[in-house]
C-alpha cells in the first residue's frame, strides 16, 4: 500500500513538471502570457503536493487520533498556493479572452483568499471547518468554469470558435469539480475512518488529499503537453503559405484582432494584415482592397515598425507564434 500510495505520487508530480517544461517551450516560441501562466500553475500545484508528501513522510509511524484526521496542517501556506494555482489558470484564461481589466484580474483570488481566512480563524476546528476551506477551491474553480460559459454564449463568429478550443479543458473541470464536491462531502463530513485506519499510511494519505483533484490535475498535465507538442508540429510547418481550410481561418479571424490591438494596428492596416497572412502579394492585397500598390507597401511598412519586424516574413513568424 505504501508503495502503491509513493508512486502514484510520484506519477502526479511528474506529469506537472511535464506540463510546466511544455508550457514554458510553448511561452518561449509564442511568447503568449498565457502559457507562462499556465505554466506557473502546474509549477505551484507541484509544490502543493510537495509539502503534502513532506507532511506525510515526516508523520509516518504517529499515531493519530479522530481530531487530527480533520485538522489543515499549515493552512495559510495551503491557501496561498491554491490561490497561486487557481490565480494562475482565472489570468491565463483572462489573456486568452482578451479581457485584461485589473478588477476582473485580481477580485476572485481576493476573494478567495479572504474567504479562506475568514474559515481558519473563525470556525471551529473539525470536519464543518476542513470542508469550507477546500471547497472555496470548488467556488473559485466553478467562477472560472461559468465566466468561461458565460463568454461562450455572449460570443459570436471566429471568437466563438476560438472559446470552443477551451471545449475539452472545460469539460473536464466541470465533471471533475462536481466529483470533487462528492468526495470532499463524503470523505469529511459523512464519513467516519476507524481506528486502524487511523494508525495506518492511508489516513496520512487521505486526509490531506482529495484524489479526484490529483487525477483532474494528471488529466489536465497530460492534454497540455499533447498541446504543446500539437503546436511544435504546427510550427515545424511552412509558415509563409498557411493551409486555408476552415479550422485555420477560424483561428486567424480570433488571433487577429488581439494581435492588432496589442500593437495598435489601424483598421487599415488590420485588412491588409489579413492579405499577408493569407499569402496575397502587394498586387493581390491592393486588387482585393482597391488600393494603390503604393498605398499598400506603405500601411506594411507601418505594420513593420509596429511589430518590430523587419520583413514580411518575419511578420509572419511573430503573428504565428501570438
Amino acid at each position: 500500500m505504501e508503495v502503491a500510495f509513493y508512486a502514484y505520487t510520484i506519477l502526479i508530480m511528474a506529469s506537472c513538471i511535464a506540463a510546466t517544461v511544455s508550457m514554458l517551450s510553448l511561452y518561449a516560441a509564442r511568447r503568449s502570457p498565457a502559457y507562462l501562466f499556465v505554466a506557473i500553475a502546474f509549477l505551484l500545484y507541484f509544490f502543493d503536493l510537495t509539502f503534502i508528501f513532506q507532511s506525510e513522510y515526516l508523520s509516518h509511524g504517529v499515531l493519530h487520533d479522530r481530531n487530527m484526521f480533520y485538522a489543515i496542517p499549515s493552512p495559510y501556506l495551503k491557501a496561498i498556493l491554491a490561490m497561486g494555482v487557481l490565480e494562475s489558470v482565472w489570468i491565463a484564461l483572462c489573456y486568452y479572452l482578451n479581457k485584461r481589466n485589473i478588477v476582473l484580474l485580481v477580485a476572485p483570488a481576493a476573494v478567495f483568499l479572504t474567504a479562506s481566512l475568514v474559515v481558519i480563524h473563525f470556525l471551529p476546528e473539525g470536519s464543518l471547518r476542513q470542508w469550507c476551506f477546500y471547497s472555496t477551491r470548488e467556488v473559485f474553480t466553478a467562477w472560472i468554469l461559468l465566466f468561461t460559459l458565460v463568454q461562450y454564449r455572449k460570443a459570436s463568429g471566429p471568437y466563438k470558435a476560438g472559446i470552443r478550443k477551451l471545449k475539452v479543458p472545460v469539460v473536464l473541470g466541470v465533471v471533475f469539480c462536481i466529483l470533487i464536491v462528492i468526495e470532499n462531502t463524503f470523505v469529511i463530513l459523512l464519513w467516519q475512518p476507524s481506528t486502524e485506519l487511523m494508525n495506518s499510511v492511508a489516513f496520512l494519505f487521505i486526509s490531506e488529499r482529495n484524489i479526484t483533484e490529483n487525477l483532474l490535475a494528471f488529466v489536465l498535465a497530460l492534454f497540455a503537453v499533447h498541446f504543446s507538442l500539437s503546436a511544435s508540429q504546427l510550427r515545424s510547418k511552412d509558415i509563409s503559405l498557411p493551409s486555408q481550410d476552415e479550422a485555420e481561418k477560424c483561428y486567424v479571424d480570433f488571433t487577429i484582432d488581439r494581435y492588432c490591438e496589442k500593437h495598435g494596428l489601424t483598421r487599415r492596416e488590420r485588412d491588409i494584415l489579413c492579405c499577408i497572412v493569407e499569402g496575397k502579394d502587394y498586387q493581390n492585397t491592393a486588387s482585393e482592397l482597391y488600393l494603390a500598390i503604393g498605398t499598400v507597401k506603405s500601411h506594411t511598412h507601418n505594420i513593420l515598425q509596429k511589430t518590430r519586424t523587419k520583413t514580411r516574413q518575419e511578420l509572419l513568424q511573430d503573428f504565428w507564434r501570438y
